[in-house]
């Protein structure tokens, strides 16, 4: 029989381990002159020493022997906030640090290296295969043994991480490195040029990138932020090539891709396109228009919310692609057939038939079954919990629970949320967040009558005026708003300096926050009861099932973000109707797309002049700058400010985005179509020392020409 999908040399998010195994010799022919070893090495320096896993939710490389590192603009974009003011605006204005002494500690941001990752598959599935009711406990009993003994007399920590649904494991060892410094970023109209506009899509000519630092103690040693600690000395260093790219290059990205779903049934599949992908788009744009309209008022507003708005902005916008692609290939017809191949192959064998013969049945009335909560969970977690006092609200609601049963331990809760109030009030503004919580209070209106909130059914609410539900909502908003502590700082501040447990009682605020629990725990998660452990159970057979019809298919595990690596060639593409792009984008575009004064396409006049004149230092080609160019790798969330590097082992790119054909990516990667766009390596170059000066930045960089 056929294989149900041929893997593609230019697909996968592969375990750097297995390269030797199952990509090296395709990635030679591609180009490669690395060994394995060089890539990834547990015995010697490789590449794979110089990526870390930034904060948790992007990546970032080490580029000097003083720890430098190169990651996004957008991964280090609530650390330019952070320190942003209205007179000190580096979102606006960029900020470069040309000493040592003046670089800016993030509180809070640290980065991970990878130690080392072993195949631990053998002994969990010994205690798998015995079966039993408690079987889920002793894996999870054996997970934090594993854990516990490879870290053993270390400052490491250790992850047990469960690949292709449940049919592997492997153990995942870190150091982490918690004193992290800002040292560069351009202004916004560099590192973020066409906005929101231009995200996802190609041409691009966004200068996305920033520069940290890692500081040790004197031994070198993972160490809490302090003022005596010294610059990280690194096992590898990437060195940076200026020799460019042209189609056909090698190219290959390592990085810590978040989450993936290539294996998805097509049950799953039509989940996300008619539930989960409309319910986004929906009630996150609405919220985004909130958002934009208080922004663009003030700009200490703009300052404020501007990282949430981005990093919103990023998965509405992903959601609406995705949604798009999905009507426009039908992915869960796609799915359709290739499950009905596996079943003509599991009933072709009687003992197949035993283990396989219900597994697309019992998904397929999992899934469906669920469908209505599905419903009710997305409207629940996008709208009712998107107001920014819920964090705060969640707070005192435990508060009140601990003051009915023990006054004395509530005392002390107090305590604790008055010292985090800093973090609670941190980027809040109540003139957005009373708008947002209006149009919550509209979605949850909407849901069916039996599975709304009690706060529809409160004296408040009734009490509220309005011809319509939007100003009966804005009205109750404003009540509740005006009558709860959650809201402002001082009041919140002089409750918790003597707390009374009859004011959370009569708090409006707080009554929502428990409405909305309430809510969420009876007609959520009470119904759905095991079907995460059953969904869990059913993907595992039917992944095992294909990997058993397919013996010689190299499978790759979904992403998690654990470290990955994947590789392709540098290279163009055409759009869904057919239109040619270039791989590559030129400077002089930027004064084509300019759009004076205009948050997405302000050019900054030093920029303008640079590429007017043509002062492009050693980084130029041709009498042209490069910007951006394409290759067709095979990213996700996560790599965000991961390297692109060439065969030698160089930096020539940190990538930043995919491309609009390529929204479906996380469910199916389509060759055709699906591009990563990075920013060229000799664009940031040029950003840093014609732009920006910081020639002492440039010194530390082992340049390759």
């Amino acid at each position: 029989m056929a294989p149900l999908a041929r893997v593609w040399a230019d697909e996968g998010m592969w375990l750097p381990m297995l390269l030797k195994d199952y990509n090296y010799a395709e990635m030679q022919r591609l180009g490669l002159r690395l060994t394995a070893d060089q890539i990834y090495s547990i015995n010697q320096s490789s590449l794979k020493d110089a990526i870390v896993q930034l904060g948790g939710f992007c990546t970032a490389e080490v580029v000097s022997k003083e720890g430098l590192l190169f990651t996004n603009h957008h991964c280090a974009y609530d650390a330019i906030q952070e320190h942003s003011t209205v007179e000190h605006n580096y979102l606006r204005d960029g900020f470069w640090a040309m000493s040592k002494t003046d670089e800016l500690n993030v509180p809070g941001l640290s980065v991970t290296f990878l130690v080392r990752m072993d195949d631990i598959t053998d002994r969990i599935m010994a205690i798998k295969d015995k079966g039993g009711d408690d079987v889920d406990r002793l894996v999870e009993e054996e997970m934090k043994i594993v854990e516990t003994e490879v870290t053993a007399g270390t400052q490491y920590r250790a992850v047990v991480k469960s690949m292709f649904d449940g049919n592997g494991y492997y153990v995942f060892v870190y150091e982490t490195f918690k004193d992290i410094r800002l040292v560069g970023a351009p202004p916004s109209a560099i590192g973020k040029f066409g906005g929101d506009t231009d995200n996802w899509m190609w041409p691009r000519h966004t200068g996305d990138f920033s520069i940290l630092r890692i500081y040790a103690n004197k031994d070198n040693q993972p160490a809490e932020y302090a003022s005596d600690n010294v610059p990280y000395t690194p096992k590898h260093v990437l060195p940076v090539s200026i020799k460019g790219v042209k189609d056909g290059d090698f190219t290959m990205i390592m990085g810590y891709p978040g989450s993936t779903d290539r294996y998805f049934s097509s049950y799953e599949v039509t989940e996300q396109q008619q539930i989960l992908a409309p319910a986004v788009v929906k009630i996150m744009g609405e919220r985004l228009s909130i958002m934009k309209e208080e922004m663009d008022k003030d700009e200490a507003v703009n300052i404020a919310l501007a990282a949430s708005y981005a990093s919103l902005n990023n998965t509405y916008k992903y959601f609406k692609g995705n949604l798009l692609s999905l009507n426009k290939f039908d992915l869960a017809s796609e799915k359709r057939k290739d499950e009905a191949l596996f079943m003509e192959w599991v009933n072709a064998d009687p003992g197949r038939k035993d283990v396989y013969g219900n597994v697309l049945n019992d998904l397929g009335t999992l899934v469906e079954g669920n469908a209505t909560l599905a419903n009710l969970n997305y409207t629940m977690n996008f709208a009712a919990f998107s107001p920014g006092f819920i964090s705060r609200g969640v707070q005192l609601w435990r508060l009140k629970s601990t003051l009915q049963g023990d006054e004395e331990q509530g005392i002390a809760m107090a305590e604790g949320i008055a010292a985090n109030l800093d973090n609670l009030f941190k980027e809040y503004v109540a003139s957005a967040d009373i708008r947002v919580f209006a149009m919550a209070i509209r979605f949850l209106h909407e849901m069916p009558e039996e599975a709304r909130p009690d706060l529809f059914t409160s004296k408040a609410w009734n009490a509220a005026k309005g011809e319509n539900l939007s100003e009966k909502s804005l009205n109750y908003a404003a009540y509740v708003f005006k009558k709860s502590i959650l809201m402002d700082r001082a009041k919140m501040e002089k409750f918790l300096d003597k707390p009374k447990l009859k004011t959370l009682e009569k708090d409006p605020g707080v009554a929502y926050i428990e409405s909305i629990i309430t809510s969420y725990r009876n007609h959520v998660l009470a119904p759905m009861g095991s079907y995460g452990d059953d969904l869990t159970r059913l993907r595992e057979l039917y992944l095992k099932g294909l990997m058993e019809m397919q013996p010689d298919r190299k499978f790759y595990p979904d992403a998690n973000s654990t470290m990955r690596l994947t590789y392709g060639t540098v290279g163009s593409h055409k759009s869904w109707e057919g239109k040619p792009y270039n791989t590559q984008t030129w400077a002089t575009e930027i004064l084509d797309k300019e759009i004076p004064n205009d948050d997405e396409f302000h050019v900054p006049p030093k920029l303008k002049s640079l590429i007017e004149k043509k002062d492009f230092g050693p980084y130029g080609e041709n009498g042209r700058l490069p910007v951006c160019f394409l290759h067709n790798t095979d990213i996700t969330g996560g790599n965000s400010g991961s390297p692109v590097i060439n065969g030698d082992g160089h930096l020539i790119g940190i990538a930043f985005d995919g491309n609009w054909e390529s929204m479906m990516s996380d469910l199916k990667f389509q060759k055709e179509y699906v591009r990563t766009i990075s920013v060229d390596i000799r664009y940031v170059l040029f950003v840093i020392e014609k732009y920006a000066g910081a020639s002492n930045l440039i010194a530390e960089l082992e340049i390759v020409k």
